[in-house]
């Protein structure tokens, strides 16, 4: 990875300003056009150093106060579907399949994010019946202690 790539990297990690052309001001500091910008972005996402560029939906300020981790306990042969199933649902944002240190049960966890209580119990009791797991335990938020993105460079 490049000094450029580095670069664009780190100024996208900044909040992009509302404008009909968001990388104008990114090109500028960089002596490139914003098609240039858009094209180190694409290249970084081809190379997969990049999965995902998007927004951040600050869920509660959005109305979405209820959130829940789930934990699971998925036979081996399922942990595949879970996950797709689990990832199916808008209101699911993260997803883990984690190693089990001995007397814990739960190999998977996922966050729910959701306006009622209602629509948590229902995703969870969704999830149950349609992989047939018995054994999990629904830990709701109390309060949000920090909500940032990773920063690398």
């Amino acid at each position: 990875m490049g000094e450029r790539d580095k670069i664009v990297i780190k100024k996208l990690q900044d909040d992009l300003p509302l404008d009909r052309e968001p990388f104008r001001q990114l090109a500028s500091e960089l002596g490139c056009s914003q098609e240039e910008v858009i094209q180190a972005i694409e290249d970084l996402s081809r190379r997969g150093i990049m999965r995902r560029f998007g927004a951040v939906l600050r869920h509660h300020n959005a109305g979405y106060i209820y959130n829940a981790m789930v934990m699971w306990e998925v036979p081996e042969e399922k942990v595949d579907e879970a996950g797709a199933y689990m990832a199916s649902f808008r209101e699911i944002s993260h997803c883990y399949l984690r190693e089990t240190p001995p007397g814990w049960p739960y190999n998977m966890y996922c966050m729910i994010h959701a306006r009622t209580e209602a629509t948590i119990a229902r995703i969870v009791t969704a999830i149950a019946e349609k992989l047939g797991v018995k054994n999990y335990k629904i830990v709701n938020s109390v309060r949000e202690l920090k909500k940032t993105s990773m920063v690398y460079f």
